[in-house]
């Protein structure tokens, strides 16, 4: 493994830790927001849902990449303010 997949790995691993420790009112109101999609592609027809699962799939992976890019953005930012601490 190199080092960048090595990062990516971190990455993913500190993200899917972040997520995991959401409050369980947070984690409540994911599981409503689910069975509300649910219940919308319950009533849709074939090609419709098909298309809406498809576009939300599209989403996930886009908001993953978002994610990751804001979550290593943020590191970047406290890189540059300890950097700045320290120099004081």
């Amino acid at each position: 493994m190199n080092v960048e997949d090595l990062l990516e790995q971190i990455i993913c691993d500190r993200i899917e830790m972040l997520l995991n420790a959401r409050s369980d009112e947070t984690l409540h109101e994911e599981r409503e927001l689910n069975q509300k999609m649910k219940d919308i592609l319950e009533r849709l027809d074939e090609e419709s849902k098909v298309a809406m699962e498809q576009f939300w799939d599209e989403w996930v992976i886009q908001s993953a990449e978002e994610s990751r890019y804001l979550y290593l953005a943020g590191m970047k930012d406290g890189a540059r303010v300890l950097k700045v601490i320290l120099k004081l």
